[in-house]
């Protein structure tokens, strides 16, 4: 799965951090991502149970997931809400769209404890 090596990249972010904090543990670490990753949150949360079983800081931590509403503009200026892509215009009928926000899955951020 794909959402593997994605949450292991995280994961291994956040872990390097919590250590030069001189961290015990991580609580909860805070994952962006929208409908335009071809991610569900139910297989990032699967993947980030897998992966933080293998690293002892984070073994408790709990994942909070912001999942952001996928906004689109057009080549005519009409920005909208789509769920995939290709999207269609709703005003002009063009598939020339592009995301607006971010189409990568993003830490956002995490709590240690010391």
């Amino acid at each position: 799965m794909h959402e593997v090596a994605l949450v292991s990249a995280i994961i291994d972010t956040v872990e390097k951090q919590a250590a030069a904090q001189k961290a015990r543990r991580v609580k909860w670490i805070k994952i962006r991502f929208n409908a335009l990753t071809s991610h569900s949150a139910d297989h990032v949360r699967f993947s980030f149970d897998i992966v933080k079983a293998q690293h002892p800081l984070l073994k408790d931590a709990a994942l909070k997931l912001n999942e952001v509403e996928p906004s689109l503009v057009c080549k005519c200026g009409r920005i909208f809400h789509g769920h995939h892509l290709p999207d269609v215009c709703p005003d002009c009928g063009s598939l020339e769209v592009t995301p607006v926000n971010s189409t990568d899955m993003v830490l956002e951020g995490f709590k240690a404890e010391r």
